[in-house]
């Protein structure tokens, strides 16, 4: 089905979104990260499966690691 409308793809928006951040200032860049960490605590307190959050933050925790160690490991 070939729909009119033309949705952004991943990559559009996650480069669009790390353009925004980039262009704010130090200050700014704090206050939206603190933003973030404050949306993760409430989201693992309101939520039944606060476990489950905890499991899910670690394994993209450990892939971000291995993706570090990668292009250092590629360009280092």
């Amino acid at each position: 089905m070939d729909l009119p409308i033309r949705f952004p793809s991943e990559i559009d928006v996650i480069a669009a979104d790390a353009a925004r951040f980039r262009a704010l200032s130090d200050e700014e860049r704090v206050r939206a990260l603190g933003q973030c960490f404050r949306e993760y605590l409430f989201l693992r307190a309101s939520s039944g499966r606060a476990a489950e959050l905890d499991r899910l933050a670690q394994e993209e925790e450990v892939r971000a690691r291995d993706a570090i160690r990668e292009l250092v490991a590629r360009h280092g």
